[in-house]
């Protein structure tokens, strides 16, 4: 088969699990093209006998990643398979994710998820899952892509019935209206985010205009705009990509992180703990830190002050 894998990512757990489902499926003798989200066209995927997506979960879909699956052309019967890495709160992901893929006319064979460190400037650093993906993850993805071509096969090959119906989510109560509340607001539950000017290095600099999900930046237009509102970012996805990326701080929160999450209070969430806590005892949850490891008292941006607080993936792929 030719096999196209399509997946967004910013810290590069998606990337690496992306990576390693592309290794297993090539051992099993299928030609495969890995390719970031942006650089993918529609009328590229017709080449192609099965096609699969990825990305990091914010709740749900990344806004970026729904609008690619809802714009998408029709595929009429395609084979498609889902992945995703997460923190603490998958459990809305393949439930909206999967019946957009049916949607759009894709057959999913199947779907599959992989805890990943998260990088959030006011949630704790170390974080409950820092650590994954690790060697033990990315040789079960790569296992997992073998796995899903051989389902391929079979399906191609008329056995319709292996095909999953859409699944149903599975949330305790409290994780619910967690989500519901994020999903559900009208601001970003990270803080609005301002652009200094003065601080700017446009146009010898346009990086978050590069790396910016929804295309909310454009520095060349006159008067510039920046963010969701034009003049601040307040989306209510959640995303602040640009305020990591930014190599001077020209980007920052309106209300100062060491206002909204002062080092040293705690800033845990019990939440998190009791979700990873019933995963572990199911045995979805390998915990590669101890709990009172966990940075509570000490929020990303105060390990990592100095700008750019990340640098941006390198997604020279296939």
């Amino acid at each position: 088969m030719k096999i196209l894998i399509v997946y967004y990512s910013q810290t590069g757990n998606t990337q690496k699990i992306a990576r390693a489902i592309r290794d297993g499926m090539r051992e099993e003798g299928h030609a495969v093209t890995l390719k970031f989200l942006k650089k993918v066209a529609y009328d590229e995927l017709s080449a192609y006998d099965m096609v699969g997506l990825g990305s990091p979960v914010w709740y749900e879909m990344p806004p970026n990643v729904r609008r690619f699956v809802e714009e998408m052309p029709p595929q009429a019967g395609k084979l498609a398979f889902s992945f995703c890495t997460h923190g603490t709160m998958p459990d809305l992901y393949f439930p909206l994710a999967v019946p957009r893929l049916m949607n759009g006319g894709f057959r999913v064979v199947d779907w599959r998820d992989w805890y990943g460190d998260c990088t959030v400037q006011i949630f704790p650093d170390p974080y409950y899952t820092a650590g994954h993906p690790d060697a033990v993850d990315l040789e079960d993805a790569k296992e997992w892509g073998r796995e899903v071509c051989q389902r391929a096969e079979r399906v191609r090959g008329g056995e319709t019935d292996l095909l999953p119906g859409a699944p149903a989510p599975d949330m305790m109560p409290m994780h619910a209206n967690a989500a519901i509340d994020h999903l559900g607001g009208f601001h970003n539950v990270h803080g609005r985010l301002v652009r200094d000017p003065e601080k700017c290095l446009y146009p010898k600099c346009h990086i978050c205009m590069d790396n910016c999900t929804m295309g909310y930046i454009d520095l060349a237009a006159r008067p510039q705009r920046y963010g969701s509102r034009g003049d601040a970012c307040d989306d209510c996805h959640g995303c602040t990509y640009c305020e990591l990326l930014c190599p001077t701080g020209a980007i920052h929160p309106a209300v100062p992180y060491e206002e909204a999450a002062p080092v040293g209070q705690e800033h845990g969430s019990a939440l998190f703990e009791t979700v990873l806590s019933r995963a572990e005892e199911e045995g979805k949850f390998r915990r590669l830190i101890p709990a009172e490891e966990v940075g509570t008292k000490t929020p990303y941006y105060s390990r990592h002050p100095r700008h750019p607080r990340r640098k941006q993936l390198s997604f020279e792929d296939d």
